[in-house]
């Protein structure tokens, strides 16, 4: 079992399903997913992906397809917490954000709607260059942190999400073709700052899917909105989710 915990009102129909990023696992949220469940009074879930935080699994194996095998261990991980019969809301940041859009489009009917942050849908220069300027702030210990969050494994997690991204298999990734099959309302959150990714990704999901999109590009805001941008992004978050569950 994923190491996981549930927040927020456990009677409600609702169930928001936080998708932390490619170096991140639960503590790395803080107290958001608190309190924005504590705000909507619905149930939140936060979870450890395989390899990362306290769940167990290997990281150092990592495939091309890594992102779609995240989308089969939360398919398991819902049923397996039996809250599939729950009106899901996935909220991904970065690589959790595009597994929210292969799972939406894989599994159309298991989501009732979508928010990313700083969500990728292909490979940008503008990526492997913000991944570089990382590489070198972690080779010269200025990532320290990242070790309170992973313990010894941090390492590890670290160069996964770098080595995969620069990777030859991988620098033709691409899931816009999928996009097509998302029909739920979205809400896309990206900083006009962001170091990983232009707007075109934001262009991109907005273009090729075919729900209803609101789309939030916070000002002086970099890759995590949440963290930098927080009480406008959770104020855009509220007003989202209050809009498309406006029946319940």
């Amino acid at each position: 079992m994923l190491n996981h915990k549930f927040v927020g009102n456990q009677n409600s129909s609702q169930c928001i399903i936080f998708l932390h990023e490619g170096l991140g696992c639960i503590d790395m949220w803080k107290s958001y997913p608190d309190e924005l469940c504590l705000q909507l009074n619905m149930q939140g879930l936060i979870y450890d992906r395989s390899g990362y935080g306290k769940s167990k699994g290997d990281l150092q194996h990592r495939a091309s397809n890594y992102l779609h095998l995240a989308v089969d261990e939360l398919f398991e991980l819902i049923h397996t917490l039996k809250i599939q019969n729950k009106d899901i809301i996935l909220y991904g940041h970065s690589d959790g954000g595009s597994i929210a859009l292969i799972f939406v489009a894989k599994h159309p009917n298991l989501t009732h709607s979508i928010i990313t942050e700083a969500a990728h849908v292909f490979v940008e220069q503008t990526t492997l260059k913000g991944i570089k300027t990382a590489k070198k702030a972690f080779e010269e210990g200025k990532l320290e942190g990242l070790r309170k969050y992973h313990g010894a494994n941090y390492r590890t997690v670290f160069y996964a999400w770098v080595d995969i991204w620069n990777h030859p298999s991988f620098l033709n990734w691409n899931i816009e073709t999928e996009l097509a099959n998302i029909q739920s309302p979205q809400l896309i959150i990206q900083g006009l700052n962001e170091q990983y990714g232009t707007l075109k990704q934001v262009e991109s999901i907005q273009q090729n899917t075919t729900g209803n999109t609101i789309v939030f590009t916070p000002e002086n805001c970099g890759h995590a909105p949440f963290k930098e941008k927080t009480k406008d992004t959770m104020n855009e978050v509220i007003t989202f989710i209050l809009k498309n569950t406006t029946n319940y």
